[in-house]
């Protein structure tokens, strides 16, 4: 477990987090964490201690630090001048919300800017919802142009699951979706099918996982095709089956059964 900073406990009394209930308490802890990680981002005294390699392991401040410098900012680390760090994100072309929650603006010693598009997730739960679409949008960001893997999909939407599904049907999604898989599950982690300079689509996922008192269990920075094989295989390296060989999870969300496709990894 994790011990809360001065930082981080004034962010939790600022959005009142324990009195908050069910629903609205997630939400805010959203927020909680992308202010958390803007604050760290912005940090002379963190970016001081990264670069004198005096970085707390014992301070959680200082873990989060290290793990965002290790994914990204370690090549450079002794070059930066200053970072400074936004959750104010434009939104997608598709009118949804952005799969970024922070953009670090890193500048550089001889006065170049490296721009890094963070995702910050928080969950108590095994696993995250990290998009829902219908079919008709999934299968225009990906490219599915199977209209068999199309059919199925839209079977799958309207029937909230594969409870209607044959055994055939099943093998069969799950053989037609697989020259689509990979660019499938980046596309449902960071909104886009393959790598992009676009901001709105992250490069670096920060995820922490917490009890259900709000306190952090663990914490884990992925970059995004880590966090795709991560989602893909299983801790020795093979293929996952599960979720028609994406090793997502397939479920619907209240208010959209039958129109959309929640998928959590």
């Amino acid at each position: 477990m994790y011990q809360r900073t001065p930082r981080l406990d004034r962010l939790m009394k600022y959005y009142d987090i324990a009195n908050l209930p069910h629903g609205i308490k997630e939400d805010k802890l959203g927020d909680v964490f992308e202010y958390y990680c803007v604050e760290l981002l912005e940090s002379e005294t963190l970016l001081h201690k990264a670069q004198t390699s005096t970085l707390n392991s014992h301070c959680t401040d200082d873990v989060v630090f290290e793990l965002l410098c290790n994914q990204h900012m370690g090549r450079y680390l002794n070059y930066i001048r200053k970072i400074s760090a936004t959750n104010s994100i434009k939104h997608r072309i598709t009118g949804g919300n952005p799969k970024t929650d922070v953009i670090a603006d890193i500048e550089l010693e001889n006065g170049s800017l490296i721009q890094l598009p963070i995702s910050v997730k928080q969950t108590t739960a095994p696993k995250v919802a990290m998009a829902e679409f219908d079919v008709d949008t999934i299968v225009n960001e990906i490219g599915i142009t199977d209209p068999r893997l199309i059919e199925l999909l839209e079977k799958h939407q309207k029937d909230a699951s594969a409870k209607n599904f044959t055994l055939i049907e099943k093998q069969e999604l799950k053989d037609r979706l697989n020259p689509y898989a990979r660019a499938f599950v980046r596309w449902v982690v960071t909104g886009t099918p393959e790598p992009s300079n676009d901001l709105r689509f992250p490069e670096i996922l920060l995820k922490f996982k917490l009890s259900k008192s709000d306190e952090i269990l663990d914490i884990n920075c992925f970059s995004a095709d880590n966090y795709v094989d991560f989602i893909m295989t299983n801790s020795r390296g093979n293929r996952r089956s599960g979720g028609f060989g994406t090793g997502l999870g397939w479920t619907y969300a209240t208010g959209s059964k039958g129109e959309k496709i929640q998928f959590k990894g």
